[in-house]
């Protein structure tokens, strides 16, 4: 199925979760904030959270020095 993660269509499997998505994307080495169709979604509910067909992902991560 297709979503967008930061603006990019990106192909997915059904029936997963934002954590997964998010550990296939992005390095565990920096934190982030991240909404889902505009949605703050806390850190603790990112295992809960199914993507479905045309959600739109925004992930900004925080990146030290300025």
């Amino acid at each position: 199925m297709m979503i967008f993660i930061n603006g990019v269509k990106t192909q997915i499997k059904n029936d997963i979760n934002l954590e997964k998505i998010l550990k296939a994307n992005f390095s565990d080495s920096y934190s982030y904030a991240v909404a889902v169709n505009n949605e703050f979604v806390p850190k603790s509910k990112y295992k809960n959270t199914i993507i479905v067909k045309g959600d739109i992902i925004e992930v900004v991560s925080a990146h030290p020095g300025g």
